[in-house]
């Protein structure tokens, strides 16, 4: 008598000889998809079987779905589906196998068992030996696979005519231990407050009302604006508060301090890194040293706006004035809606695409507006494209830092006569 083909081999052989098997309904009629067949078919595929042989789609194999397993196992239809569907997505696959009825391979194992049934990879720890399958009849259950494996917002797909059931919940049995330890760490929480658990009481999550301290400042403030008109509509000259006067005080000026915008390109002579020392003090310290300096200091991020006090000598002593350097438009919005009205310098690396974010994006139209400098080492050659963008060219010695002092006086020359345009 011969002996019937193993299932696992069958699927294996097929599709290593580029056979692969055909679907069929339960009348033997070709089936288009996956649940409306109820056989797999498989052709001749010598030396397994010489003649067309169909097995039932959620017939057992030996490929288990628990490494070591000898228990449960992957059905002929779950292995078929994991190698029909290996090109396909997660989700494409997750919702075929919900439609399919059959269950899925999991997504874990899903590449080896493509490998397995494609020759690339021997399933060792997954395949039992012929004769040692404990229950040859059924597979993992196709309902139990699908619906734990698939997301809860898949199980509400459209999944063809039938649906399988919902497994049945099992029951939730605490934990003494994570018990004990969720009260003690709830008992030692410290709750955070925002704007909103602020305005409520202590006890019973009771708000806070606060009208009558708004209604107070309220007509303070519109007593005080009163009494600085006289009865004529003009303002009156201003007179000293009360210490019960209103709450308000008088506004802080704004700085008019004048600001300087270089590039952030890394390639930048200047950068955020360096150009405090480099205009203070007179000496230039490559980016990169200086940025390691930092590092060895615990800064490991540059200031996106940085402070230059410049000391000079006048008439009457020393004057110290003050500067800031930022490197893009975002910290330059720190600074108002006024801004762009204080910058007095941009410095260029030559690249265009430093002034896309800026109010002027063409540079003949910027350096118009705004003093331009260019800054470069002292053998380079001139750059041809900085040569129409009306930018004052400044060299730095790469080697002798005694003339560094020279080049800052020299930038601060510069922008003097610019701000007195």
């Amino acid at each position: 008598m011969a002996t019937s083909p193993d299932i696992l081999d069958l699927l294996r052989q097929s599709i290593t000889s580029n056979l692969p098997p055909s679907l069929l309904t339960s009348s033997s009629e070709p089936a288009s998809t996956l649940a409306e067949a109820s056989f797999i078919s498989f052709p001749p595929v010598s030396p397994l079987t010489d003649s067309p042989i169909s097995i039932a789609k959620d017939a057992a194999t030996r490929y288990t779905s628990k490494a070591e397993s000898k228990s449960e196992f992957y059905s002929v239809g779950q292995l078929w589906l994991a190698w029909n569907e290996r090109e396909s997505g997660v989700r494409d696959y997750l919702v075929k196998a919900q439609a399919g009825g059959v269950g899925l391979v999991a997504i874990t194992d899903r590449r080896g068992v493509v490998e397995y049934l494609t020759g690339e990879h021997d399933g060792s720890g997954r395949i039992v030996g012929k004769g040692e399958q404990v229950d040859t009849g059924k597979g993992v259950s196709a309902a139990s696979a699908t619906v734990e494996a698939l997301p809860s917002a898949l199980q509400s797909a459209e999944a063809g005519p039938s649906k399988p059931a919902a497994p049945i919940k099992r029951t939730y049995e605490v934990d003494v231990a994570d018990r004990e330890f969720c009260k003690k760490l709830r008992a030692e929480e410290v709750e955070l407050r925002d704007r909103n658990t602020v305005l409520r009481s202590s006890g019973g999550g009771k708000v806070n009302n606060f009208e009558s301290f708004l209604k107070t400042v309220m007509v303070e403030k519109i007593r005080a604006l009163r009494s600085s008109f006289d009865k004529g509509g003009n303002k009156a000259a201003a007179q000293p508060q009360s210490q019960t006067g209103p709450l308000t005080g008088p506004k802080k000026a704004r700085s008019n301090n004048p600001i300087i915008i270089i590039s952030s390109s890394p390639t930048s002579l200047l950068t955020m890194w360096n150009v405090k020392k480099f205009l203070e003090q007179g000496i230039f310290e490559p980016s990169e040293v200086a940025r390691q300096h930092e590092a060895s200091q615990g800064n490991f991020k540059a200031e996106d706006m940085v402070p230059i006090l410049r000391k000079r000598s006048g008439p009457h002593g020393d004057v110290t004035s003050k500067y800031y350097v930022v490197d893009g438009v975002d910290a330059l919005q720190k600074f108002g809606q006024d801004a762009w009205d204080r910058v007095v310098c941009v410095v260029t690396t030559g690249q265009a695409w430093q002034f896309k974010p800026y109010k002027w994006q063409d540079p003949r139209v910027l350096f118009r507006n705004v003093k331009g400098v260019y800054f470069q080492w002292h053998n380079e050659p001139i750059n041809p494209t900085v040569k129409d963008w009306n930018v004052t060219e400044m060299r730095i010695d790469r080697n002798r830092r005694h003339t560094d002092r020279q080049v800052v006086a020299d930038l601060w020359r510069i922008l003097d006569g610019a701000k007195r345009r």
